[in-house]
């Protein structure tokens, strides 16, 4: 997917900043994107070249999302954005990951070179990006249906309808939005196509733990043994609906991961659900209890794990190393097939 005019005025103003902040020539090599796992610009500072991803906004997902991309390149990776916070900074600089921001903060450690300024306010007027439909809550509901279910876009909107779990109108205004923001192509009595899937699937990953994941959140809790996951059988009535995500999910998946936090979605009543399990309510507990929002049956169906994409998608908002890693393991062995264009 080529830039947009948000992200080339982000690339343009931040390399300015940078060079008046700090004295050193930059130049984009190329803004070529390459097949697949091409970077978003080859950005030289100081004759050294950097594989450059432009992030409209960044937080912890984003990075995480940035950390998944920037390990394909061969090159010393950079991430471009409009705004780095001091904590993010912070954040960064421990990862060693090199940043620069239309505010002029930036980080960079590849000697010769070393940068590290952070602190400045962004005083830019770029414009704000427009909200669509589809990334909204219901449109999250829609799109994840459709990555998951792939085709699923062809079929009668009722059928999308059950799928997603979402109302009959607010599918027609979806469908609508990704036809204009070129996601789906409508070529009439021939059907509908999902496009860009990967680019699709990437802003469904950094937009969900922002805008649905924490409606869907009912609680935090704690358990006086880390391990009595391992030991729980989740009741099977499928009114109850409950599977495992996150850290649980891959390690169950892959065997990968030594879990840290439980991740849970599940229909069934709180209180009858935490007594069962001996859970205590704690606002910082390591346990964390949400409500389901697809509707479709799925391969982990019957092994009570959550679709591969919201454990991807659960592992990169933790903005933790260790489950990043994690999270390229799932999105090679389970995602990859889902964004395959037709």
């Amino acid at each position: 997917m080529d830039y947009t005019h948000r992200e080339q005025e982000i690339l343009r103003i931040a390399l300015d900043k940078f060079q008046k902040t700090t004295g050193l020539p930059t130049e984009v090599q190329s803004n070529v994107h390459p097949p697949v796992l091409g970077p978003d610009a080859v950005v030289r500072i100081r004759n050294k070249d950097f594989a450059a991803k432009v992030k409209v906004n960044l937080r912890r997902v984003h990075v995480a999302a940035a950390m998944h991309e920037l390990v394909n390149y061969p090159m010393k990776g950079l991430i471009i954005t409009r705004y780095v916070t001091p904590q993010i900074a912070n954040y960064l600089k421990e990862l060693n990951i090199a940043f620069i921001d239309t505010a002029g903060n930036a980080y960079i450690n590849e000697p010769p070179v070393f940068v590290y300024v952070r602190g400045n306010r962004p005083t830019d007027d770029l414009a704000q990006e427009p909200r669509h439909r589809a990334f909204q809550p219901a449109g999250l509901k829609l799109l994840f249906a459709l990555l998951c279910n792939p085709g699923l876009e062809r079929n009668p909107y009722r059928e999308i309808t059950k799928k997603a779990g979402v109302a009959l109108g607010t599918v027609n205004w979806i469908l609508k939005d990704l036809v204009k923001m070129g996601y789906i192509l409508d070529m009439g009595k021939q059907g509908r196509s999902l496009l860009m899937k990967k680019d699709l699937l990437k802003r469904w990953v950094t937009t969900y733990p922002e805008m649905l994941r924490p409606r869907q959140l009912r609680g935090r809790y704690k358990a006086k043994d880390r391990d009595w996951w391992k030991n729980t059988v989740f009741l099977t009535n499928t009114d109850f609906n409950t599977y495992w995500g996150g850290e649980i999910a891959v390690a169950k998946l892959t065997g990968y991961l030594k879990p840290m936090i439980v991740t849970i979605y599940t229909e069934e009543r709180l209180d009858k659900f935490t007594l069962r399990n001996r859970l205590k309510k704690d606002p910082a507990g390591d346990v964390e209890i949400l409500i389901p929002f697809w509707t479709f049956e799925h391969r982990y169906q019957n092994r009570q794990i959550v679709p591969p994409l919201l454990v991807y998608a659960d592992l990169l908002a933790t903005g933790d190393p260790r489950n990043i890693e994690a999270a390229k393991v799932i999105y090679d062995q389970e995602l990859i097939g889902l964004i395959e264009e037709d």
